[in-house]
């Protein structure tokens, strides 16, 4: 199930600091060089996400200066112990290593922007009954699945598309948007994806048959893998046949006269198409993935395929449109 943040933002990857790095060791020295403030280190050993300076450290010649970058929403520094001192504060969760490995942020950052965008939610599940008002107490905007992979079927309507839109409208949702997802690779069962043509008129039949009042329609561009538990290939088609393919899919959205945005993942591009500056359809606005935590459309940068701006991020579970 995906969550979005309202403000149509997507965020980034978590930050480094859940990684661990059991090669990092504190030694008993702090230094600094002219690259920032770190600890000293045998060379033998990693310097994780920084890089060891020459001659600011007492003792044998393979004990350098480890001096690490990081920047966090408030500012950048570098990766110190916060048994050092700081001169500005630190910052837990963007530096690898033990927990007591922090970020010195020395003030000369400014301040993150307030979160700009709607607060949301993608659905593709069925929650029960007792959700949607919860749900609602907390948020006005909802995006729910309506057409699925279905890779057995080359594509299909998800079962409970009309159901859960319906209990989002009962329970007062001020805005419901709705996805597709569709069929896009080569599957083991051997059964074809349906054309884009096909798949579009499907989804816009049970939004058009059903009476939904949407606000704005989504298209999902992300690649699974069989191989790596998912239900369905997508985009496995090859770079060239990706990129025809995508464009074939975008030329069908804005054929039909509604108001689609394009869901993707600036990380995975490069997975499905041939390089990152591949443009299949930047005409269409971006509700773009970027799984870093922190809300707001206006907190977007990470861009590719021709995009330069976001009408929307997922940054974890929860999403924010503008």
């Amino acid at each position: 199930m995906h969550l979005w943040k309202f403000s149509i933002v997507f965020t980034l990857l978590p930050s480094l600091g859940l990684c661990k790095s059991a090669s990092l060791q504190r030694r008993s020295t702090s230094c600094t060089a002219p690259s920032g403030a770190g600890f000293c280190e045998t060379t033998s050993n990693t310097c994780y996400g920084g890089s060891f300076v020459a001659g600011y450290c007492p003792g044998a010649a393979d004990i350098e200066c480890c001096v690490t970058p990081c920047s966090t929403p408030s500012g950048s520094g570098n990766c110190e112990y916060t048994s050092d001192t700081c001169a500005g504060s630190f910052v837990a969760g963007y530096c690898s290593g033990p927990s007591n490995f922090e970020c010195c942020v020395t003030g000369t950052g400014t301040a993150p922007p307030p979160a700009s965008g709607t607060a949301g939610f993608d659905l593709s599940g069925t929650p029960a009954a007792s959700f949607w008002s919860c749900a609602a107490g907390n948020v006005k905007a909802v995006t729910i699945e309506g057409y699925i992979q279905g890779c057995g079927a080359g594509g299909e309507v998800k079962d409970v598309f009309v159901s859960n839109y319906n209990a989002a409208k009962a329970a007062g949702f001020s805005r419901i948007d709705a996805y597709l997802f569709p069929c896009t690779g080569t599957q083991p069962s051997g059964v074809a994806c349906k054309s884009p043509a096909t798949q579009l008129s499907e989804f816009l039949a049970a939004i058009d048959n059903n009476g939904m009042s949407l606000d704005y329609l989504r298209f999902d561009i992300e690649p699974t893998s069989t191989a790596n538990g998912d239900a369905c290939n997508a985009w496995n088609l090859g770079a060239s046949a990706n990129e025809a393919l995508a464009k074939e899919w975008v030329a069908a959205l804005e054929g039909s006269n509604r108001n689609w945005g394009i869901y993707a993942n600036g990380n995975q591009w490069t997975t499905m198409f041939a390089s990152r500056s591949t443009d299949i359809g930047s005409q269409l606005p971006l509700w773009a993935v970027q799984d870093d935590g922190t809300p707001g459309v206006n907190t977007v940068d990470i861009f590719m395929g021709g995009w330069t701006s976001a009408v929307a991020k997922q940054s974890d579970i929860v999403w924010a449109r503008g």
